[in-house]
């Protein structure tokens, strides 16, 4: 299966003063064509696929095929900006490649992290009912080995050394799109009173020392 979307949240909060970015998971190099098509940075990307290494290159400046678990960073140089738009919950110690990560940002660079939440409603009642099943995508695809909620998303970033400038929670009011105009005011509220539970995803942004 091959990788190609935007994260609408993240790609808003990659700084456009950006000239050096770092895409990890780039997939089939999405996020750099949207970047580019705004201004003239130069993508590097990170990825586990040969195939989807292969689609990237048209577009990145360079790509790296490497299993993340075992990444030891050589050659990577430093950025301005790195992305980790949910890779980090599919590795065995996401804390250490941050930290590795860390060290390949430019004083004062911008971390950018999306991760699913686990005790989104829905699966809030999931586990009410007392199911735990993994699925083939989504918050519980089969291949997450961590899971994080509100609290732990901005602790992961902190604990590899980053300081959490701003994290935000991406979800809805259940329902709230039958709702017309008041859709985006009782999101946006709900989303401020209950973080953990009405996000679906986390994006925390880190700023390296």
């Amino acid at each position: 299966m091959i990788y190609g979307s935007i994260n609408p949240p993240v790609f808003s909060r990659i700084p456009r003063t950006a000239e050096r970015i770092l895409d990890v998971g780039c997939g089939d190099g999405t996020l750099a064509r949207a970047i580019r098509a705004e201004w003239p940075a130069k993508v590097s990307g990170i990825t586990h696929s040969a195939e989807e290494a292969g689609r990237a290159r048209a577009v990145l400046e360079s790509v790296w095929v490497t299993d993340l678990n075992r990444f030891e960073g050589e050659g990577l140089g430093r950025f301005d900006c790195v992305v980790c738009s949910h890779v980090l919950e599919h590795l065995v110690d996401p804390w250490q490649l941050l930290r590795l990560l860390r060290r390949h940002l430019n004083p004062g660079g911008t971390l950018l992290v999306a991760l699913p939440n686990l005790l989104f409603w829905r699966n809030r009642l999931a586990l009410l009912a007392g199911r735990f099943r993994y699925t083939e995508g989504g918050l519980m695809d089969q291949t997450h080995c961590k899971f994080f909620d509100w609290q732990t998303a901005a602790e992961l970033v902190e604990q590899a050394g980053f300081t959490a400038v701003e994290r935000v929670a991406d979800g809805a009011w259940p329902g709230s799109h039958f709702l017309g105009p008041l859709r985006a005011p009782l999101d946006s509220l709900a989303l401020r009173a209950a973080p953990g539970l009405f996000g679906w995803q986390f994006v925390v942004v880190g700023r390296a020392p």
